[in-house]
């Protein structure tokens, strides 16, 4: 299964359909800089993550949207702060030119603030105040020093050094992992779930975003620019799953991590089906 399901297509439009009403008005720099990423055609795993999760809870999908548009403007920041010179110095993100090549490193990163502000926004603008709080503390803990920003600072402190697996583990917990488990609570969370749904919910997340992390080192060895939309061996001075592993173990250890996401999917039954096709497309993609 190399295209993320079919059945996501129509949430992929929700999303973009508000990231396209949540951009800016005006002309400027900084808008035009915030767009180039935000609306850049993407699989928006994440966002559609929050949506199957709050079906998945018999939640309304029109709720979760503000939810899921937030959670892929976090990354959309993300993706902008990773790719600067003083961080990844990534030529390429999705079949383009980075954020920072096309408008200038200053630029970008007013940009990414912006959208950063623009998610928090978000959630304050479209729900109650419990449940706005509930989302947005969600959404900066997985940010935050344990999640995102943490991950980050390890994985910078790490380049041309040889690091344990727990410490890579580390790292990619919380570079990817922590927004997938947010995902997925939060979409939950719109559903009004209960708890032992959201942490099971939460514990699929978790294995499906470190398994989409190590299927990117196989895909950074692999794969090819045209699909992935990212220069190869970018990540030639750092150590990975797949130069701890090697390929095939790295691949098996993706695949092991997706079938420990489904076994979490175990209380749903069969109405999980849509999450356990997900993690089949984590396992297989190829872009």
């Amino acid at each position: 299964m190399s295209a993320l399901p079919a059945v996501f297509a129509a949430y992929q439009r929700r999303v973009t359909a508000e990231l396209e009403r949540l951009m800016p008005a005006g002309d400027g720099p900084v808008e035009r800089s915030m767009a180039y990423t935000a609306l850049a055609p993407s699989k928006q795993v994440r966002a559609v993550l929050v949506l199957a999760c709050a079906e998945l809870c018999r939640g309304d999908v029109a709720r979760a949207v503000p939810a899921a548009a937030a959670i892929e403007l976090v990354h959309s920041a993300s993706l902008i702060l990773d790719d600067l010179p003083s961080m990844d110095n990534a030529p390429l993100r999705r079949g383009r030119p980075a954020n920072h090549l096309e408008f200038g490193e200053a630029m970008a990163i007013l940009a990414a603030f912006g959208l950063l502000n623009l998610a928090f926004g978000t959630l304050a603008g479209a729900y109650e105040p419990p449940l706005a709080t509930r989302l947005a503390t969600v959404t900066s803990d997985a940010v935050g020093p344990a999640g995102l920003i943490g991950g980050q600072a390890i994985d910078l402190r790490s380049i041309d050094q040889q690091i344990t697996f727990e410490a890579l583990e580390r790292i990619h917990r919380g570079k990817t992992g922590a927004l997938f488990v947010a995902a997925a609570t939060c979409g939950a969370l719109t559903a009004g779930a209960a708890a032992e749904p959201i942490a099971a919910l939460a514990a699929y997340a978790k294995n499906l975003g470190l398994a989409f992390q190590i299927v990117d080192d196989l895909l950074d060895v692999e794969g090819d620019p045209a699909q992935t939309g990212k220069a190869v061996r970018e990540d030639a001075r750092k150590t990975t799953f797949v130069s701890f592993s090697g390929v095939d173990g790295a691949r098996q250890i993706a695949a092991e991590l997706c079938e420990t996401a489904d076994r979490a999917l175990a209380p749903f039954g069969a109405r999980a089906d849509h999450l356990r096709d997900l993690s089949a497309f984590v396992a297989a993609r190829r872009q």
